[in-house]
């Protein structure tokens, strides 16, 4: 990570230097803080160690929830090749070709 970009990430953790304190405390990881700013333990790490900035301290904010609702699987369809057992993939392919409807009013 370059100068500048390093200083920038100690202006943005600087705000949060107690609360950072508090929560590795409370057990959190580097990883876990990181996360909450966008860049890796490392980073997170040696940005708050080497922060010399002083600022209104300030909560740690919620980490991002991913979207908890429950996802419906996708109802499958058998595949065209697929037979049953004791019939032919010709047997397979009659039956799909019935089971379309037919157009028009010449039918055999």
């Amino acid at each position: 990570m370059g100068t500048q970009k390093m200083s920038r990430l100690r202006a943005r953790v600087a705000p949060y230097k107690e609360a950072i304190a508090k929560a590795r405390a409370a057990g959190a990881t580097w990883g876990d803080i990181g996360q909450l700013f966008g860049v890796g333990d490392r980073q997170v790490r040696l940005a708050v160690k080497h922060c010399r900035y002083e600022a209104e301290q300030i909560p740690l904010p919620e980490p991002e929830t991913k979207n908890t609702k429950e996802v419906q699987p996708i109802p499958t369809r058998p595949a065209l090749n697929q037979s049953s057992p004791g019939s032919s993939p010709a047997t397979a392919g009659k039956k799909l070709f019935d089971s379309i409807p037919k157009i028009g009013g010449n039918t055999p």
